[in-house]
């Protein structure tokens, strides 16, 4: 099932800063360390400010600065859901295009508890007549061969490969790396509590929790989106 890991965080400070750029004059400097503590007003009014729902005020948008990439481990059925937001990135993510190989023979069971063992010996069977086709393939394209012979083989490989891809489980993992900002990850949080996929995005929606003063910047927490498992 989903996993968050490896996150870094960026800007935290800096973007903190800007948020008062509106009421500035003359030159600025963002990049001196702001005061987290209670006994800063400042800090309690990027609070107030970053928790703001209102539609259309962008009285949270200092939250934008403030950058987050992080590894995702992810299944097919939860990643359509997870790309629709604009200001997501993805930087690089595994490839069963390129990969497709090690996943099938590394020792991997890269398919989520939901996915059944009929799935995966379909799957497997298929990887099979994969292999072979590119076995042959291999035996027959080779200099001199003549192309007429060649060429239904270069097909047959071509349709094992796709109908691999093609029959793929939803449940199929892979991993990810993910670049995006707090208020992005804010947006996400309030739509996505206890969605129908609700394991995968629980568990996504935590793990903004525990990014550092995220819940402290956007007013969420587990009461605020009352937040509940199966």
């Amino acid at each position: 099932m989903l996993e968050f890991r490896n996150a870094e965080v960026y800007g935290l400070d800096r973007a903190l800063n800007a948020k008062g750029n509106s009421f500035s004059v003359g030159d600025i400097d963002t990049t001196v360390a702001f005061d987290k503590s209670e006994d800063n007003r400042q800090w309690r009014v990027a609070r107030s400010l970053g928790a703001n729902r209102e539609p259309h005020q962008s009285h949270d948008a200092f939250l934008k600065g403030i950058l987050v990439t992080f590894d995702l481990k992810y299944s097919q059925a939860f990643t359509p859901e997870l790309q629709r937001y604009h200001f997501l990135e993805i930087v690089m993510s595994q490839s069963t295009m390129h990969s497709l190989r090690k996943f099938m023979e590394d020792g991997l069971d890269p398919y989520s508890v939901y996915v059944t063992e009929e799935s995966k010996a379909q799957v497997r069977r298929l990887y099979a007549a994969f292999e072979a086709a590119q076995s042959a393939l291999s035996a027959a394209d080779v200099p001199g061969a003549d192309e007429a012979a060649v060429r239904p083989l270069r097909r047959a490989h071509y349709e094992a490969f796709m109908r691999l891809r093609h029959n793929l489980p939803g449940g199929f993992e892979m991993w990810e790396t993910i670049t995006t900002n707090y208020l992005q990850l804010k947006t996400i949080c309030i739509q996505r509590a206890n969605h129908r996929q609700r394991e995968d995005w629980n568990a996504f929606i935590r793990a903004c929790f525990a990014l550092p003063h995220f819940c402290a910047l956007t007013g969420l927490d587990e009461e605020s989106l009352a937040l509940r498992d199966l």
